[in-house]
């Protein structure tokens, strides 16, 4: 595998078309990934424009209701670089400005249209954007971009404040000097100032500042005077109706122990005063949201649903249990009182009853939930969410449903679940990372018993038993894979050396043998317990197509079996990417013998059945970009695409 030069490249396509007998191929229209179901609502931020709701999810990109039907959505490949929308503002005209984990998107319902929102220089570097505000007057938005850690998750460094006045864009500073991270902020509706609060860090140093500007007119104040003490954030910022202040919930953390966090409500005055809110309130769950509503606050907390908070004790604004997980509020000046769940968009009566919004939820898909085997000639697919365990889909006329699922906590332990296999007619068998082993029926789990300090990682089934490749421990259990025949005896075939760490992911064949990728190449083991060395390479995942008998590997480079050796596999990438491939994580080898390839930047590699390089694909095409592990369906040219934060999508390949 390379990326050639612009000029080895021309030389490599001119070569191309000559095998293809000399004739230029038609132009074929690349595929397309779709999304298959829908994962929980995760509302993380709302907006009504023109009578609609939008509603920003975290993984199923931006939803718009009318009359609590879906009519219209942004996602992957249509007008977003990411599922993960956290931030949500409208502007005055009606467009959206949507803050994902790939950066600033302004929308526009009416037509569909999507713009990517960037400093001069980083386009397409893709940073988180958040904390995303827009003026009620004119085009103007105030924004947040953070880098994002290598493997996706996002940082605290590298974050900047950021100013689009409708025609381009510049660094919003508040003249406090370095380090701000923005935290919480509103735009006040009557005259469309902006008004953002947050924390400069220095080293080990923390301190609140809050930020008004109107126009051209900016107002910074460093808050010292009557801040709580170990403040580490700003959770929410809300404007009282008279505008002479605003109230905060600063976060307060004395401890290293989380559950010593504390949401404290306080006022501040226009003059940059901090005072305690006469409530003397503080919550120990995260404040989710915060409006004013008369005299009174309205507090939206994570597990505890909704508050008024006048002078006194707050009170409970509804006891239905639906809202008690609220993930985002917002006053509506004709719908009123809205508060989002992890399940729904529900308006808030005068009586406190709920009326749902948004459709009511059914038997959604995990966000992480990641494809694992096909049964039943691909009319069945067993999955694995880390969070939430394993689940099934069968296949109908109108797509794939959920049919089974075992949930964490609930019908299973709680732990992080890794690999899932299929284990005969009714049964499956659920790795809990590190930790042990369960047999599930339906409505029913059972213990696998293990052999003392075994840490699975991955489980596969033969005709003659069931395989499991464990890790170290850190108190000298030896990495290995272990096999439990159908008989009974187990037995235990140890790897080389410490080195060689089972990557995670075992191929089994036919005659009962095992591969196991590791971390200095593939191990083949067989029921007997004789052991032997396949390839040297970095191994992460293994796949064979039994219909062609085709194996392919990838971790340290793409490789092939030939029947006595593995072979690396070496393609052309021409053009180049519009951004880095990182290195390749998975693989599926369809019934043409074509090679699905997945790269750990999130895009996927196509191959023909020569192992020519065909096209490229990113979230343009739909893929989610924190997209994990690959399964083929059989008999269908699908191949499914689970990822870690964005959903289960589907790519079809004609």
């Amino acid at each position: 595998m390379r990326i050639p030069s612009q000029r080895a490249g021309r030389l490599i396509a001119a070569l191309l078309a000559t095998l293809a007998c000399g004739q230029a191929a038609a132009a074929v229209p690349l595929p397309a990934a779709r999304r298959v179901l829908d994962p929980p609502l995760a509302g993380a931020a709302m907006t009504v424009v023109d009578g609609r709701l939008w509603v920003a999810s975290r993984g199923g990109g931006l939803i718009g209701f009318e009359r609590g039907a879906r009519s219209m959505r942004f996602d992957l490949g249509q007008g977003l670089p990411s599922a993960v929308v956290q931030e949500l503002a409208s502007l005055p005209d009606g467009r959206l400005a949507a803050g994902t984990q790939a950066g600033l998107v302004l929308l526009d319902p009416r037509n569909g249209a999507s713009e990517a929102i960037a400093p001069p220089g980083m386009e397409g570097h893709g940073m988180a954007a958040d904390l995303v505000l827009a003026s009620s007057r004119g085009s103007s938005l105030l924004f947040q971009l953070t880098a994002r850690e290598p493997d996706g998750a996002e940082g605290q460094a590298g974050t900047s404040l950021w100013h689009w006045d409708g025609a381009r864009v510049q660094a919003w500073n508040p003249g406090l000097g370095g380090a701000l991270v923005a935290t919480a902020g509103t735009v006040e509706r009557a005259d469309g100032c902006f008004h953002v609060a947050g924390m400069q860090v220095d080293g080990a140093a923390q301190q609140p500042w809050y930020a008004r500007q109107c126009g051209a007119v900016q107002r910074t104040w460093r808050l010292a005077e009557g801040v709580p003490a170990a403040t580490v954030g700003i959770a929410a910022l809300a404007r009282a109706p008279d505008g002479r202040s605003s109230a905060l919930v600063m976060v307060t953390q004395p401890s290293a122990d989380p559950a010593s966090r504390r949401h404290v409500v306080m006022t501040l005055g226009d003059d940059g005063r901090l005072a305690p809110h006469c409530s003397q309130a503080s919550f120990r769950e995260p404040v989710t949201g915060l409006v004013h509503a008369g005299s009174e606050l309205i507090v939206a907390r994570a597990g505890a649903g909704l508050h008024a908070l006048g002078c006194g004790e707050p009170r409970a604004l509804s006891d239905d249990a639906r809202l008690g997980n609220a993930t985002a509020l917002i006053r509506d000046a004709r719908l009123g009182l809205l508060v989002a769940t992890d399940a729904a968009v529900w308006q808030l009566g005068a009586d406190g009853a709920p009326l749902a919004m948004t459709p009511a939820p059914g038997r959604e898909i995990p966000i992480d939930a990641l494809p694992m085997e096909v049964k039943a000639g691909g009319a069945l697919v067993l999955l694995s969410s880390p969070i939430d365990g394993p689940l099934e889909l069968a296949r109908t006329p109108g797509g794939w449903r959920v049919v089974r699922q075992w949930r964490a906590g609930i019908d299973l332990p709680s732990a992080v679940y890794g690999p899932a296999a299929y284990a005969g007619p009714d049964q499956v068998l659920a790795v809990q990372l590190s930790q042990g082993l369960l047999r599930l029926r339906q409505g029913q789990a059972q213990a696998v018993p293990l052999e003392p300090g075994a840490l699975p990682l991955d489980v596969a089934v033969t005709p003659g038993g069931i395989w499991i490749a464990a890790g170290s421990t850190p108190f000298g259990g030896a990495a290995g894979l272990h096999y439990l025949p159908n008989e009974g005896g187990a037995r235990f075939v140890a790897l080389p050396d410490r080195q060689a760490q089972p990557s995670g992911r075992l191929l089994a064949w036919p005659d009962g043998r095992i591969w196991a990728g590791t971390r200095i190449g593939i191990i083949e083991a067989d029921p007997k317990g004789a052991a032997r060395r396949v390839s040297a390479d970095r191994v992460e995942a293994l796949f064979r197509n039994s219909a062609r008998n085709i194996v392919g590997a990838v971790g340290a480079s793409v490789q092939r079996w030939d029947g006595e050796r593995m072979l690396p596999v070496l393609f052309a990438i021409e053009p180049a990417p519009a951004r880095a491939l990182g290195h390749p994580v998975d693989l599926v080898i369809d019934d043409a013998g074509r090679w699905v390839i997945l790269f750990s930047g999130g895009q996927l590699v196509l191959l023909d059945a020569q192992l020519r390089h065909v096209a490229t694909l990113d979230e343009r095409s739909g893929i989610p970009p924190s997209s994990r592990r690959l399964l083929y369906v059989p008999g269908s040219n699908e191949v499914l695409i689970g990822s870690a934060r964005e959903g289960l999508f589907s790519l079809s390949w004609p």
